[in-house]
Parts: C-alpha cells; sequence; structure tokens
C-alpha cells in the first residue's frame, strides 16, 4: 500500500468550489471534514444511544455520542505517538521521508482522518447497544420464512424469494457495515460526502458476507451487498484492493479499532464503579484472582506479568490514598489508558511493514507487555458489566422493543413498491418510515438500474433496517409505546 493513495481526497459526490477569499486562511480537507461530522443528524442521534446501559437515565454514564468523542480524541492521540515518534527502533516511513514539508502535511493528515473516523466508527449501530444488532440478526434468522409478499395463495416466503447473499446480509446484520452503507449514500446526495481515505480507514472488517472466516479482522462483515461496488471503488482509490479481489484493511484502521477498545476497557469499568454494579474493592479481587490464573499461561514472559501487576497495584494504592472512588476509577483509567496506547503504538510500529503488506492479521495488543492486562480488562467486564442485572433487565424490554417494530416494519416495506398485496395495517406502518430511507430506495433503483425481483425485495428490506438501526433509544421506545397502544 502506498500513502498517497491511502491519504486520498477522492470522495463519491461532487464538491462545490469553494470561494478563493477562503484561500487566505487555509484549512485541511480532513479537518473541514470534522466540522460535517460533528454537524450531521445521524452523528447527533449517537447522543441518545446506549453504549452499555440500555435505557439508562444516568447523566453520567457514557452515551455512544460521548464514547465517539473519547475514540476520536485517543485515534488521533495514536497517530501522533505513532508517526511523530522519537522511539530509537524507527520513525515510520510514509513515502516522503526526504521532504519534510510533505512529511508534516501527510502526518496532520494522517491525525485528522483518524480524527475524524474515530467519531463515526459506531455511526451504523442500532439502538440499545450490541445487543441491538443481536436481537435484528436473531429476528431476520427467525422470521425471513414466515414474511409472504401476499401475491397469490401459493407464494413462496421471503426466504425463499432472496439468494443466499441477501439473506446472509440480513442475519449477520452488522453495525460497521451499516455506518459503510450510511456514508456510501453520499452518491445520492443523502449524508455527509467523505473522503475514501476515512471512509476506509473506518472499514474494521474489510469483508462481505461470503468471505467471514476465522481472522480476527474477517469474523464480521463490514460491507453489505447493495454497497458491493462502491466497497470495491474506494479499496481500488485507496489501494487496500489484492489480485485475488479480497480487500485488506486500511493501516489506520487497525489505531481506529484499538482506539475504541481502549476507551470501552477503561471507561465502561469507570461507569461499572459509578453506577453501583461493582466496587472497586471487587475489582481488586477480581484483578489478583485472574492476575494469578491466566499468569500460569504468560510465566515464560515475565515482563508481561510484572506490567500487568504494576496495573493492579496502581489501583490498588489510588484506592487506599483516596475515599472518593469515582476520582479513583477516573485516575486509574487515565494511567491505564497511557500504558495500553504506547503497546498500541509499539506494536503498529513493530508490525508496520506486515501492515502495509495486509499480512497483519491480528488487533495491536496482539503478543505486547499488556495482552495479559487486555485479557484480565475484558474478563472483568463480561463479569460485572456484560452480565450484571442492570444491564441484562433492560435488555429484555429492547429484545420486546425491536422485535415488535421489526414485526411491523419488514412486512410493510417487503409488500410496498407494488410487489405485493399490502394490508391495511402495512399501508398505515410505511408512513410512519421516514420519507429519506424511502427516498434512497428509490435513487438507488433508478441509478443504479434495478429491474431484478429478487434484488429489489432486498433493498426494500434494507429501508426497514436503515430506519430502525438509525433510531435512538428513545424513539425507538416511544414509538413502540404509540404503536402498541400503551401510550
Amino acid at each position: 500500500m502506498e500513502w498517497k493513495k491511502l491519504l486520498t481526497q477522492t470522495r463519491l459526490g461532487n464538491e462545490e468550489n469553494a470561494p478563493k477569499a477562503f484561500d487566505d486562511y487555509y484549512i485541511s480537507p480532513f479537518e473541514r471534514d470534522y466540522e460535517r461530522i460533528v454537524s450531521s443528524a445521524a452523528f447527533r442521534r449517537l447522543q441518545d444511544k446506549t453504549q452499555v446501559f440500555p435505557l439508562s437515565k444516568s447523566d453520567f454514564v457514557r452515551t455512544r455520542l460521548t464514547h465517539s468523542i473519547e475514540v476520536s480524541t485517543i485515534a488521533k492521540q495514536l497517530g501522533i505517538m505513532c508517526f511523530q515518534n522519537t522511539a530509537s527502533h524507527r520513525q515510520l516511513s510514509i513515502d516522503c521521508q526526504d521532504d519534510e514539508k510533505l512529511r508534516s502535511q501527510r502526518v496532520g493528515d494522517i491525525e485528522a482522518i483518524l480524527s475524524c473516523a474515530g467519531l463515526l466508527h459506531d455511526l451504523g449501530n442500532p439502538p440499545f447497544g450490541h445487543v441491538g444488532e443481536e436481537i435484528i440478526r436473531e429476528w431476520f434468522k427467525d422470521n425471513l420464512k414466515k414474511i409472504y409478499p401476499l401475491k397469490s395463495d401459493d407464494e413462496k416466503p421471503v426466504s425463499d424469494l432472496l439468494d443466499k447473499k441477501q439473506i446472509a446480509d440480513l442475519e449477520n446484520f452488522e453495525g460497521n457495515a451499516q455506518a459503510f452503507r450510511i456514508l456510501a449514500k453520499a452518491r445520492y446526495q443523502s449524508e455527509v460526502n467523505l473522503p475514501f481515505s476515512i471512509i476506509s480507514a473506518l472499514i474494521k472488517y474489510p469483508t462481505r458476507c461470503d468471505e467471514i472466516g476465522e481472522a480476527s479482522i474477517r469474523h464480521k462483515i463490514g460491507c453489505y451487498q447493495a454497497e458491493q461496488s462502491i466497497f470495491l471503488q474506494i479499496a481500488e482509490e485507496v489501494g487496500t484492493n489484492n489480485a485475488d479481489g479480497t480487500v485488506i484493511r486500511h493501516p489506520l484502521a487497525y489505531l481506529v479499532e484499538a482506539a475504541d477498545d481502549i476507551a470501552y476497557m477503561t471507561a465502561d469499568l469507570e461507569d461499572a464503579v459509578k453506577s453501583g454494579i461493582v466496587s472497586v474493592g471487587d475489582l481488586l479481587c477480581f484483578f489478583n484472582d485472574t492476575y494469578e490464573q491466566l499468569g500460569e499461561k504468560y510465566k515464560e514472559s515475565q515482563q508481561h506479568i510484572d506490567r500487568t501487576k504494576e496495573i493492579i497495584d496502581k489501583l490498588d494504592s489510588l484506592n487506599k490514598a483516596e475515599n472518593d472512588k469515582t476520582k479513583v476509577m477516573s485516575q486509574w483509567g487515565t494511567y491505564l489508558r497511557r500504558w495500553l496506547m504506547y503497546v498500541v503504538c509499539w506494536r503498529f510500529s513493530r508490525s508496520y511493514d506486515s501492515i502495509l503488506q495486509g499480512t497483519f492479521d491480528h488487533d495491536l495488543f496482539y503478543d505486547n507487555n499488556h495482552s495479559l492486562t487486555v485479557k484480565m480488562l475484558k474478563k472483568a467486564m463480561a463479569k460485572f458489566v456484560f452480565d450484571s442485572r442492570v444491564i441484562t433487565e433492560p435488555e429484555v424490554s429492547a429484545q420486546v422493543i425491536l422485535n415488535f417494530l421489526l414485526d411491523k416494519f419488514v412486512p410493510a416495506v417487503v409488500r410496498s413498491d407494488g410487489y405485493g398485496a399490502m394490508t391495511t395495517q402495512d399501508k398505515k406502518v410505511i408512513t410512519l418510515v421516514s420519507a429519506n430511507y424511502i427516498d434512497d430506495y428509490f435513487k438507488a433503483k433508478e441509478s443504479d438500474g434495478i429491474t431484478d425481483e429478487s434484488e429489489l425485495l432486498y433493498r426494500r428490506i434494507l429501508i426497514a433496517t436503515d430506519f430502525i438501526s438509525g433510531m435512538t433509544d428513545g424513539y425507538a421506545k416511544t414509538l413502540y409505546k404509540k404503536m402498541s397502544g400503551l401510550e
């Protein structure tokens, strides 16, 4: 991969020429993109989307919006650390070592791209956190065979009318693929028109439904069939395409993924303590027990074990010195983040050549001094956060809400556009769908010249997933109450 292509400013839509007077006060195009993102409706909706605590009314736990701002900040800092590093073992090459002015510009572009991608990384996530993704996947697995277009007495269910890839897209619904779908709508002037470099850095899984594998960067989909041509167009322009037709990760996508991991591994435990789900003392007991158990696997690497012990000891010392446990977790989180950021940059630098060649199939916590620490943190979150009663009870509510909405909207869109016989309820339900999602369907139908009934059926179902996944937690809950007669 070449940085000249990786940092391309090519976009899906045409840009209006700015007045020449604006040249007097230059600002990077990528910095202007940052302003566009924070001003967009899709980004603002993240303020009422769950990060970890579904339907939480607390004002101090993270939402998707605050989490995304944290990820953006960490991602930009990782860019600074990696590409302005003073480490003795290497300064990372970005194809312009002899041109200091060009190098400085590219480093600035890298930092801005990372900042933008951090803001966008959760753009496609549905309401109610990751459980929302699971609910949507399970609904399609259970219900495609139960929906009929009502065209004739001997008709087939939707599951028999779609091809395997279309069904796989729906049954593997993924927030990252949905984010890509949202941004790809810029070709219809429907969304923010961002450069391919930012979009590519956002693609965590450069994988289509028929390419899902065991590798950590390919175990989920990052692109639906509906956007496949755009996906490949971007890969061609950015230089992340392989001769065999597969797409590899943009190097900056590794740093965005690491920033996301660092943000949630530190912040979610802090929020858990603030919410009273777990005490600092309970965490310390768990950390020490887990350290002893996991340490056996790392006994050949004493440095790994020692670094994790330092993290535990730091929390213990802060807990003894400070009565305010919120401050304890905040201070410890800052200390922990710095170390995790350090080892991420170390691994990125050490694996830089294989990352540029597209052969690095791990995350950036692979085989570094805090690999054990990361395993310990993830085990703590599984025990105290994800499986806690405070989380699981609202998740049951989320399942009721999303299943109800999918039950109503998917059959309605299936039978829309003159395809089947819409029921009276279908006609009323379809009026509740935001007009922009329906407009996007007709724009795609016209611009892509789609006439195949199976493809059009698939695209209509995406109207429902677009609409529902774009909802905030509050809107989904309110709409459910109104439609079910509870309000």
